[in-house]
């Protein structure tokens, strides 16, 4: 073979390599790996490269009161803490993406979420305690402590020996948290809650457009694509406004289910009841708010359905309990019986503002009537 052949050869792939990822991308790939004009795509369809199922949204907060973060407090008085995973940090975005604003407009609380005090505790039970023992619970007021996690990680995080004597000072707590010693100057330019998903930023050129290709085609063969960790099911009922009856759902969903025997339950529910009665010998209650799994909540409008039943809720609703359950399947069942769309976003693993309203809408029965 000639140079002049060679080259020839060489650069015609090479461009052939470089057209390939130009049109992929701009057709496919840039919609659900960048954020453009603050539009973003769920976590589901990035990690499985299903384009065809992207709904772009933006962050909007519309609700009249909002939620305080670690760096809105500075030592005003607080009715409420939440801690939990993504779902309570916002996690996928959209319209009223915090079910903590819905908290603060219905009940007139002032709501502080913060993260896992990851200097010394293991779980959010244990971050529960170090903060009662630490004596800021005391200091701050507060009445109640929601702890929240996604269902498949329930056992996992809590299902664990507990050390119900965890402390800190209250100057190291301020100080890991960033608690600020006076009121902090409000930006009227900023609205740091309407701010958008960050992705990384991609190049055009990335080994998403191959797997883009090489996933859509294993979809026809394989309900995960054989190597994806994103599961595609079809539905009997039209629950999402984007796709044909399809449903997006993590593949921990399934993995973890037999975490969650009899068992592992009832030691879950003894540590959430040994927290509550130590919390309400100081006057705060505790809220338990499981975040049903996608797969799980969907699970009876799976159409021809192979998948395992995942009997979390079942064990944990008969058991005895001495903090308030948020059975948020229950709660939101009835709204997939009726045929509402986007309880959950279509390309997400998080649920939308619809199932945070509905969810939180119990809550605020359930303490208005507790007055």
């Amino acid at each position: 073979m000639s140079k002049k052949k060679f080259s020839l050869i060489f650069i015609s792939i090479i461009a052939l390599f470089v057209a390939y990822n130009f049109i992929v991308w701009n057709l496919y790939t840039k919609k659900i790996l960048t954020t453009t004009d603050g539009l973003y795509s769920g976590d589901l369809v990035r990690m499985g490269y299903i384009s065809g199922l992207a709904k772009p949204k933006k962050t909007r907060v519309e609700l009249p009161k909002k939620h305080l973060e670690a760096k809105d407090y500075y030592g005003q008085k607080i009715d409420m803490i939440t801690i939990g995973d993504s779902f309570s940090n916002g996690g996928g975005g959209g319209l009223n993406p915090f079910y903590q604003d819905y908290i603060a407009t219905n009940l007139d609380f002032k709501v502080l979420n913060l993260q896992n005090y990851q200097e010394k505790t293991r779980s959010y039970i244990e971050t529960a305690y170090l903060l009662a023992n630490s004596g800021f619970l005391k200091k701050a007021g507060v009445k109640y402590i929601l702890i929240e996690s996604i269902q498949r990680k329930v056992v996992q995080r809590f299902v664990q020996n507990i050390n119900p004597n965890l402390n800190e000072t209250l100057p190291n707590l301020y100080k890991t948290y960033k608690f600020k010693k006076n009121k902090p100057i409000k930006n009227k330019n900023t609205d740091k809650k309407n701010k958008t998903i960050a992705l990384p930023q991609t190049q055009f050129i990335n080994n998403g457009n191959i797997k883009l290709v090489t996933y859509n085609i294993l979809y026809n063969f394989s309900d995960h694509a054989f190597i994806s960790t994103v599961y595609k099911a079809k539905l009997t009922k039209d629950l999402f406004s984007v796709g044909n009856k399809d449903l997006l759902f993590y593949k921990s969903d399934l993995s973890r289910i037999h975490m969650n025997n009899k068992k592992n339950i009832e030691v879950l529910n003894n540590n959430l009841n040994n927290l509550a009665v130590f919390l309400k010998k100081i006057g705060i209650d505790l809220i338990f708010m499981p975040a049903s799994n996608k797969f799980d909540l969907y699970y009876n409008y799976i159409a021809n359905n192979k998948y395992p039943k995942d009997p979390f809720f079942d064990y944990l609703r008969p058991l005895k309990k001495e903090y308030i359950f948020l059975d948020t399947k229950k709660i939101l069942s009835p709204l997939l019986k009726k045929g509402v769309k986007e309880v959950y976003h279509v390309d997400d693993t998080h649920w939308s503002s619809i199932a945070s309203s509905e969810v939180i809408g119990t809550l605020t029965n359930i303490l208005e009537n507790k007055k």
